[in-house]
């Protein structure tokens, strides 16, 4: 963000990639040489959501360039993890739990091989999520003010508070935790965006929807109305973060509210996405910023940006 007041532009969508993917790299792989986290991050390049829109796998598609980057980055997983036991270095913390699991003669329960197929699909997944609810989010601060000033007197205070103790400026959980306003404004966004926006069923057996009859093992693709049932949210097409007061902001799913999917499809990552928002809205608060009112932010398969998501950024003088 320092960078970013300097130049004074930012990427939200650019710069969220990066830091889930140097974070999650960490936790999966430990430490890894330099060459193949460079790899690795050079992979991403090549995952962009336009490849859902032509989803045919020939010579200058994004499916096609995707495809060699996922064989890419399996193969560099692969490579770290042999180095790694052939060195006796630990691995990170994700794939020591996916190993951790033995039969009854000791031996591991997951080959090496749906190991990483576990891996890059947990990196696809939070790099095709988090930065574009991200990016969505600071669209729908930004287009209304007077949320932008409560979210920056919110955090101000955490920052104020942290110097009059003397205290170091590094966010701690209980700071998490008081996030009150920050938290009724991603419960918000979350119902508004949704992090996918679809939610793909199976249908096991035949039944009938008003005058249609869908078939047995169709696959049905089903959005969140209820989000926007007028029955259950008053003027529900409104971002309105206070809706939320006085409510449990912890919940992530009920009848009414599904963001993460549902029963056993429910996103284990869900607490994680709304853990990486807080965070990135506390330091981003710290500046002047704004974000273009024409930007349009779309609900398709995945949400997309086909605009970008650059805010215009600057150091803010009362806070540094």
């Amino acid at each position: 963000m320092k960078e970013g007041a300097r130049k004074g532009c930012l990427d939200v969508k650019e710069t969220t990639s990066k830091i889930i993917i140097e974070c999650l790299a960490k936790k999966v792989m430990g430490e890894m040489e330099p060459e193949a986290a460079k790899e690795l991050t050079l992979c991403w390049t090549f995952f962009p959501t336009e490849w859902f829109r032509f989803a045919w796998n020939i010579p200058g598609t994004g499916v096609y360039r995707m495809v060699k980057a996922r064989n890419r980055m399996i193969k560099v997983l692969k490579e770290t993890v042999l180095k790694k036991r052939a060195s006796g270095e630990e691995l990170g913390e994700v794939f020591k739990t996916i190993f951790g699991d033995t039969d009854e003669r000791g031996a591991e329960t997951i080959s090496l091989e749906s190991a990483t197929e576990y891996i890059y699909t947990l990196f696809l997944l939070a790099n095709e999520t988090t930065p574009m609810v991200l990016a969505a989010t600071i669209k729908l601060i930004s287009d209304h003010p007077k949320v932008m000033q409560e979210l920056q007197r919110e955090h101000e205070g955490i920052v104020r508070d942290k110097i009059e103790k003397n205290e170091k400026a590094d966010l701690t959980w209980e700071d998490y935790k008081s996030m009150t306003f920050t938290m009724m404004v991603i419960n918000e966004s979350l119902r508004i965006t949704s992090t996918v926006p679809t939610m793909l069923r199976i249908i096991d057996h035949e039944f009938k929807f008003g005058d249609y009859t869908i078939p047995a093992g169709w696959i049905f693709m089903g959005y969140p109305y209820v989000h926007f049932n007028p029955e259950k949210y008053d003027d529900p097409l409104a971002f309105n973060p206070w809706r939320w007061k006085g409510k449990d902001l912890s919940a992530n799913i009920s009848r009414t509210y599904l963001p993460f999917g549902s029963g056993s499809r429910l996103c284990v990552g869900a607490e994680f996405v709304k853990l990486q928002v807080a965070i990135f809205i506390h330091h981003l608060s710290r500046y002047r910023w704004s974000m273009k009112t024409e930007t349009p932010v779309l609900r398709r398969f995945v949400l997309m940006l086909p605009r970008g998501s650059d805010v215009q950024i600057s150091e803010d003088t009362k806070t540094g």
